[in-house]
């Protein structure tokens, strides 16, 4: 950049413009001289004048301006919500025993205790609204009043 002699005779009267810029604004700031005020004058206001709105009623319409067809409008049917509560099912007491199966599987028969009544059923058999869907080994699927529940076998 400015080597020597000249880089001083350049930057320094910079330096102190820069300073003194710095400090007469610091002095300025504090000063008890207080700036003038201008006079104040009186400023009057004019009333400003309003037109009254002219009311309007927005009419039916009757035909559709684009189409040329005239206009129906939908019946608006307000939706009546019924909440039907459903009925929680209560189950009766129900315990699966065991089953005894011959070689072909076909006749298998399942032992089911019903609210302390023991029951062989096969499968598709029914005994108080209880019916025997499904059956194996370690489970059996029942049915009662429209909902299926599944029981595992007592150890």
């Amino acid at each position: 950049m400015l080597k020597g002699k000249k880089g001083i005779y350049v930057l320094l009267p910079l330096v102190v413009f820069i300073w003194g810029a710095i400090i007469y604004q610091v002095v300025d700031a504090f000063s008890d001289e207080d700036p003038e005020i201008a006079d104040i004058t009186n400023v009057s206001f004019a009333k400003i004048e309003t037109k009254e709105r002219e009311k309007f009623q927005i009419s039916t319409v009757n035909r559709d301006p684009f189409l040329g067809t005239i206009y129906k409008p939908k019946k608006v049917v307000p939706k009546t919500t019924t909440h039907v509560k459903k009925q929680e099912i209560t189950w009766p007491s129900i315990q699966y025993k065991g089953y005894v199966a011959a070689q072909n599987r076909s006749s298998t028969i399942f032992l089911i205790e019903i609210n302390g009544s023991e029951q062989l059923l096969k499968i598709n058999d029914t005994f108080a609204d209880v019916k025997l869907i499904k059956g194996s080994s370690t489970t059996v699927k029942l049915r009662y009043k429209g909902k299926n529940k599944q029981f595992q076998i007592l150890n």
